[in-house]
């Protein structure tokens, strides 16, 4: 929570997202509010031989100020629907395991490897903060994982692992958390080193992945995602051509199959705070893609 605070009075949303023209016009229609129900507060009350307090006029332009701040004020979470479809995208800049009541969707590696990643990781966050110790993630993970096509076997130098295809998924039940479940994704190939090789064209494969995934095999639920392939992935692409393939690949396969009826994508603030993202942007782009579809 202290995070999205942080992020909320940062100087850049507050850049990116405040409008002088939208905050006058606010102050305006709230000032126009206030001296109308003043005017007719008196009128009655003065008609009665009643003493009615007026208020100073510099008391009604400092509260229509702040309720026009308010009004105006950076928003953190912006929600596009899909009128046809009755289907929500909803953006928002917050820590993805704050939100309750979702089926999260998380970015690994074709080998499901975990040992080897930092604690910063999502996939790391989520077994820490949900699993009493490793060992009981790493038997729910195979014991998932046993369901999925052999995997290949390869050499790295001396050592050996197992590696699926990419859009690999597997679901797990996450015990006594705040997600109902969590799919886990594969769409990043690890090199010698156990790190991500960094490859859109697999990020995107693996989207396509997930959606057809949970079409055919999974429930209809409220689905929560992080903007994949910015962090650990190594990817390229800035975080609106990321936020694009998710959005893309969403409705291009909602429009076959409705398996959800709405579908969170977080920015962590601390990744917020360090990039100059326009919410207003990301808004209308969401909103054109609704609107227009896509390709």
């Amino acid at each position: 929570m202290r995070k999205r605070l942080a992020a909320f009075w940062s100087a850049n949303v507050w850049k990116m997202s405040f409008s002088f023209r939208r905050f006058f016009l606010n102050w305006l229609s709230v000032f126009a509010i206030i001296w109308t129900i003043l005017d007719f507060v008196l009128f009655f009350f003065g008609n009665n031989g009643v003493s009615a307090w007026k208020p100073p006029v510099w008391l009604v332009l400092v509260t229509g100020i702040l309720i026009a701040i308010w009004m105006s004020r950076p928003r953190l979470t912006r929600v596009v629907k899909r009128d046809d479809l009755d289907v929500t995208i909803r953006l928002t800049v917050d820590d993805l395991f704050r939100i309750k009541g979702f089926t999260a969707i998380i970015p690994v590696n074709t080998s499901f490897k975990h040992d080897h990643v930092d604690g910063g990781a999502v996939l790391i966050q989520y077994r820490d903060k949900y699993y009493p110790e490793v060992a009981a993630f790493d038997r729910q993970l195979q014991a998932s994982l046993l369901n999925e096509p052999t995997p290949n076997i390869v050499d790295i130098g001396t050592a050996q692992r197992k590696e699926y295809p990419i859009g690999t998924v597997v679901r797990l039940e996450t015990p006594e958390a705040p997600f109902r479940s969590a799919y886990l994704i594969a769409t990043a190939k690890l090199n010698e080193y156990n790190r991500a090789i960094p490859d859109r064209s697999d990020l995107q494969t693996g989207l396509k992945a997930i959606w057809s995934y949970i079409a055919l095999r999974g429930r209809k639920e409220p689905l929560v995602i992080p903007i994949v392939g910015s962090g650990r992935h190594r990817i390229t692409a800035n975080r609106l051509e990321l936020l694009d393939d998710i959005v893309t690949s969403f409705l291009a396969a909602v429009e076959r199959n409705k398996f959800t009826e709405q579908l969170t994508i977080v920015i962590h603030p601390s990744a917020f705070l360090r990039n100059a993202y326009s919410m207003d942007e990301m808004e209308e782009y969401i909103r054109f893609r609704c609107k227009f579809g896509v390709d």
